[in-house]
């Protein structure tokens, strides 16, 4: 029989493994039940206590150990189920909540020298004068991205949650976020996307608006500004789809050249967390998720029907892969790196580079394209709480593309081919 609303499980706080047997059987319960799942929008509001904080939410997956709460907001939070004291269901169906209390919502963390500004997929955040033409920036590039997506035949859906942009007026501002925020901050950091608060943070740098810079952590590719004007969304249209380039480009013209690489790589994946190409909790591989970014990076390969083949190879990626790494580059470099992310840790331009490689040479051919997307669904099958094992993504790889060692030598004799603009 299902929980009434007002129902509630409370557990003694000394017995720490009587809690795990009955909030465990109770959350597996409900779970068969249908009163909560991963996928209905019509999913309970769940309350959950422990010895310092209350949370709201609806459950989206849990095993015997772990159960992961997702909020109004949009934001992600693990529980180990041992250290829980309570539960209970609060509401009849979860809802998110509007874009406008999403505004009131951030309006309480900004205040002075911050606007706020909604629009179709964002509430972004920024100088005041500038919010709506950087939520016009961030717009377009959702757009651009979810079309590249489209048009390969991926299957995309609408965000769940209104997506959230801060980008902070001074570095100062972003190293005290991310202190708050338990984003481990260093000088070499520009911005980041959140997997837990799905947010993208970052901070413009206006001493940076003439320069054309590298972003020493991960070789980010790097615009060139030529004016310090401030973003105005009333002179840029986006209503002619063989000016998109351009308008992104005159967007991020206003923008310093680190801040508007930032914008574009992790909005990129702000944007593939919440079309369901990747999901916020298991282990996506790092090759899929920062080959799919760097690919994007390039903006010919975000228009749809771009002409230009230059313009959809991304130069930083394809020079560090050709000059770079080429003397440090082994025979099964690629098993390498689909079999486990050391490398992205250890080696991380040389990671960067043949993960943009490699991504861009099966996105780029129908046909390659239609195995990529297979690989994609299988990933998306699996279940996420479960570790992913070095043997379990060679075998899922191979069953999507073929034998490793075969397509190693293919793609590499097809990155042979491609001329550097």
């Amino acid at each position: 029989m299902p929980f009434a609303a007002t129902t509630i499980l409370r557990f003694p706080v000394p017995d720490r493994r009587l809690i795990v047997r009955r909030l465990a059987a109770a959350i597996l319960s409900i779970l068969v039940t249908g009163e909560v799942t991963c996928a209905e929008s019509k999913s309970r509001l769940i309350e959950i206590k422990d010895e310092f904080q209350t949370y709201t939410g609806k459950i989206i997956a849990k095993d015997s150990e772990r159960c992961f709460l997702m909020d109004e907001f949009g934001v992600l939070t693990t529980h180990h189920i041992s250290r829980l004291t309570s539960f209970r269901i609060v509401g009849d169906s979860f809802h998110r909540v509007s874009p406008s209390e999403f505004r009131k919502q951030l309006l309480t963390e900004f205040r002075s020298g911050y606007d706020i500004h909604v629009s179709a997929h964002y509430v972004v955040v920024g100088k005041k004068g500038k919010a709506k033409a950087y939520a016009t920036l961030f717009e377009e590039i959702y757009r651009q991205v979810d079309s590249f997506y489209s048009i390969r035949g991926f299957e995309t859906s609408e965000p769940e949650f209104t997506m959230v942009a801060i980008v902070f007026n001074t570095v100062d501002e972003f190293k005290e976020y991310c202190g708050r925020d338990q984003m481990l901050w260093s000088e070499d950091l520009r911005g980041y996307y959140s997997l837990k608060s799905n947010r993208v943070v970052l901070y413009d740098r206006p001493a940076k608006l003439n320069a054309s810079t590298e972003s020493p952590v991960d070789g980010d590719t790097s615009a060139a500004s030529t004016s310090n004007d401030a973003l105005t969304a009333d002179e840029l249209t986006l209503e002619n789809p063989a000016s998109n380039q351009a308008t992104l480009a005159a967007m991020l013209n206003g923008v310093a050249g680190e801040t508007a690489d930032t914008i574009v790589h992790e909005t990129t994946h702000q944007v593939g967390y919440n079309i369901g190409i990747h999901s916020r909790i298991g282990e996506t591989p790092t090759w899929v998720i920062e080959g799919l970014a760097t690919v994007l990076e390039a903006p010919g390969i975000r228009v749809r029907g771009s002409s230009d083949a230059a313009d959809k190879i991304n130069t930083v990626r394809l020079n560090w892969f050709n000059t770079e790494y080429e003397s440090r580059r082994q025979p099964g470099d690629l098993a390498r790196m689909v079999a486990g992310d050391e490398v992205f840790r250890n080696q991380a331009l040389d990671a960067y580079s043949s993960a943009w490689a490699f991504t861009y040479f099966m996105t780029e051919n129908p046909a390659r394209a239609r195995s990529y997307i297979r690989y994609l669904r299988i990933l998306g099958e699996r279940d996420p709480l479960q570790h992913y094992t070095a043997e379990e993504r060679l075998k899922d790889f191979q069953s999507a593309f073929g034998d490793v060692s075969k397509i190693e030598m293919d793609f590499l004799r097809s990155i042979d081919r491609l001329e550097n603009p």
